[in-house]
């Protein structure tokens, strides 16, 4: 499949189908911790970047198998909301299936009304907010050169005042960029005054665009602390529920994942519902194929995906 990957394991959503709207990797920003890769068109501009008839093509014939997953998930490997026909998709999955939506977007294009228009049908969208300053939100987030923190922070309190949606923010801290006692304090005044449904802690915990590093579980305990927001949520590892996968389709199905999200085997094996054996065969397959490489972050081997 092209646009439709997954299930994949999310640490904040469970077993979660991806839907990629634009090609890799289109994005209003080039984030410094992004697990996809360095931003290679970064814009502003909505496009059918992909043919909506593709997508809702590969989302009948997975869906048609009712497979047993937590939400469909516009993700993957750019700005979900620069797809120009997202609300005719969420129309057509919303009128003819039951699976919850989830969106998972840097907030970049919802202060617009035709993209709140389109996103207030979904059950939970996640926004990022990385940044209290102007400065850090430059260089953490490295925008397209007319987007300002201010309209991020707009686009994320209409979400929030205007829509049903549940609002989970997620704050992703970056070691010696995003982590000052002064920049936690404007981060944890921006979520004060939005008040998400959650608001969720996370660091660097894939192998990233750049040369950046995360923060330790204390230190991000600590930042909760300091905040001090009821609803926070420090994002944390955990177990997939399994889905049977077949063999023969193993390697595909990998290849899939990794080559838009770095995983480690055993998180594989966890989203693919097979036998470490076998993931670590069929990696090792690809591997000797040129699809994938192994890479190291944190000390842990990851298997990342060769696009292309």
């Amino acid at each position: 499949m092209k646009y439709v990957f997954g299930p994949v394991f999310s640490r904040r959503l469970g077993l979660s189908l991806g839907v990629d709207l634009v090609p890799h990797k289109v994005c209003s920003m080039d984030c410094l911790y992004c697990e996809v890769g360095p931003t290679t068109e970064k814009t502003l501009e909505r496009a059918e970047y992909v043919p909506l008839s593709g997508v809702i093509s590969e989302l009948k014939d997975y869906l048609s198998f009712k497979p047993e997953i937590d939400y469909i998930t516009f993700s993957g490997y750019g700005e979900p909301t620069l797809f120009s026909r997202l609300g005719e998709l969420i129309d057509f999955l919303k009128e003819n299936y039951s699976y919850r939506l989830a969106l998972l977007t840097n907030a970049s294009l919802l202060k617009r009304d035709d993209v709140l228009g389109e996103v207030k049908r979904i059950d939970v969208v996640l926004p990022s907010l990385d940044a209290g300053s102007e400065e850090v939100f430059r260089k953490l987030n490295r925008p397209v050169a007319s987007l300002r923190l201010a309209d991020v922070v707009e686009g994320i309190g209409r979400l929030i005042e205007e829509t049903p949606c549940k609002v989970w923010i997620e704050t992703l801290f970056v070691k010696g960029v995003n982590d000052s006692p002064e920049e936690v304090e404007r981060i944890g005044e921006l979520i004060h005054k939005l008040k998400p449904h959650k608001w969720q802690l996370n660091t660097v915990a894939r192998p990233p665009a750049y040369g950046v590093e995360g923060l330790s579980y204390g230190e991000l305990e600590e930042i909760a602390r300091r905040v001090g927001y009821p609803a926070t949520e420090i994002v944390a590892k955990g177990t997939a529920r399994r889905k049977k996968v077949p063999i023969s389709r193993l390697k595909e199905e990998i290849y899939e994942i990794v080559v838009r999200r770095p995983c480690p085997v055993e998180e594989l094996c966890d989203a693919l519902g097979a036998l470490r054996e076998e993931v670590e065969e069929a990696v090792e397959e690809l591997i000797r194929e040129g699809k994938v490489k192994e890479v190291f972050f944190g000390g842990e081997p990851y298997v990342k995906g060769i696009s292309g």
